[in-house]
């Protein structure tokens, strides 16, 4: 839901991690902020002039109780009170959905018992406490009404959304892939050859070979996660290596919770596969300066010398407190150049100084090249990066055969990346025709 930029939570933890607070009740203005968000509308209504009659709202929540009022999505506990401040019981977010999904209370339901109707349009899951109703529990209810089709049609809520152009469709479908579905996408591609992989009950391990290229072959190494990972399954990440280089020492913990490799001048990472975290963040000393600012420089270093086969071009370079973002073109590839954007975190960052995270840009080609990152951009406080991608046609793999994936829909993506996490999230708009 947080990668779709349907639900955000409500601030950073000390880790720089989104803290949701899935476990206390939300109140009636966070119910309401919660759906309007939902429903993709969260961009629109935060902006919107406050024209609800509550006068008891927060300033922050006047532009989603006005956008849920004027859709007739809540209303108030009375003629000038919304009820802000009071637990939104599970009834009531019930109720707001079923009214998202076009259903009246009074008529298909009544607001003090939506529990038949909601079992029916399945909209409840059997984790929901429908008594002791959590923000944890708003979220279940969310999802599965992403599901629900709407009053009357056979049309399904996230069908609406992709229509409106909320969400895309290819967004969607890698936001809730399964793990099975993410793990057939790596092995999509004729140039690839699994070489090695590691299980654990949060995910696996994939070292893959991609080959049939005149100057070197060029490895990936890559996590796709299982429903126990604290992020949910199907999450494909790509773990750092130097230049393609295969890893050294690649090590699983007995208890399968860490993953250890040596990556060249990158040194030694090792990785929480349970929360997707580098362990480094978890317990690193502070550290000397020096020595920091030696690990951030050779890290710079490292990316923009490349190697004589695949010399390495800067295209681009901004700088911000907490990291330097790198966009690079490597060429002697067969098919092409290909592009990375990465972020080299400095000394002081909540990450460790020199660690590199590559950010994402949508596959340019059946064979896995990379598309160009465009108009990259730091917001005036420096804590955020936006950039776009064009992808002017469909990139399909493995075409006109059984196994046929579209792995990049057409479209303008537009990425916007919290810089003291390294987390991107993504919107795909249509091409201008």
């Amino acid at each position: 839901m947080e990668r779709l930029g349907l639900f955000l939570g409500v601030g950073k933890d000390q880790n720089g991690f989104t803290n949701f607070d899935l476990n206390r009740s939300p109140s009636r203005e966070e119910a309401a902020t919660m759906l309007v968000r939902a429903l993709g509308k969260g961009a629109e209504a935060v902006g919107m002039a406050k024209s609800h009659p509550f006068t008891d709202v927060p300033v922050w929540a006047d532009g989603y109780v006005s956008y849920a009022y004027s859709q007739g999505l809540t209303k108030g506990i009375s003629d000038t009170a919304f009820g802000a401040g009071e637990t939104a019981t599970g009834a009531m977010y019930v109720t707001f959905m079923l009214r998202a999904l076009g259903y009246t209370d009074g008529t298909d339901f009544t607001w003090d018992n939506p529990w038949p109707l909601a079992e029916d349009c399945g909209i409840v899951p059997e984790t929901v406490d429908r008594e002791d109703f959590l923000r944890a529990d708003a979220v279940d209810v969310t999802v599965a009404a992403l599901s629900a089709k709407l009053k009357g049609t056979d049309t399904t809520l996230v069908q609406k959304l992709i229509e409106e152009g909320a969400v895309s469709q290819a967004a969607y479908a890698q936001a809730f892939q399964s793990y099975e579905v993410a793990m057939d996408g790596i092995a999509a591609n004729n140039f690839y050859q699994e070489e090695q992989r590691w299980e654990s009950d949060y995910g696996t391990v994939v070292l893959g070979l991609v080959s049939g290229l005149p100057r070197g072959n060029g490895y990936t190494l890559q996590l796709v996660t299982k429903p126990a990972a604290a992020v949910g399954e199907g999450l494909v990440i790509d773990l750092s290596l130097e230049n393609k280089a295969k890893p050294e020492e690649p090590t699983l913990s007995a208890d399968g919770r860490t993953f250890t490799y040596k990556a060249g001048t990158l040194g030694v990472l090792t990785v929480d596969l349970s929360t997707i975290r580098p362990i480094e963040h978890i317990e690193q000393p502070a550290g000397d300066n020096g020595v920091d600012q030696e690990a951030y420089v050779a890290a710079v270093e490292a990316l923009i010398n490349g190697n004589e086969s695949m010399p390495v071009t800067v295209e681009d370079r901004l700088e911000s407190d907490i990291c330097t973002v790198l966009s690079l073109r490597t060429d002697g590839w067969a098919h092409g150049p290909t592009y990375n954007l990465t972020l080299i975190y400095k000394p002081g960052s909540a990450k460790a100084a020199g660690e590199v995270v590559s950010l994402p840009v949508p596959q340019s080609n059946g064979i896995g090249m990379r598309a160009h990152a465009e108009n990259l951009a730091l917001s005036d406080d420096g804590n955020s990066l936006t950039y776009t991608c064009t992808i002017p046609e469909p990139v399909v793999v493995n075409p006109g055969q059984p196994e046929e994936n579209v792995v990049s829909e057409a479209g303008s993506y537009t990425y916007t990346v919290d810089l003291s996490t390294g987390v991107a999230t993504l919107t795909i708009s249509p091409l201008d025709k």
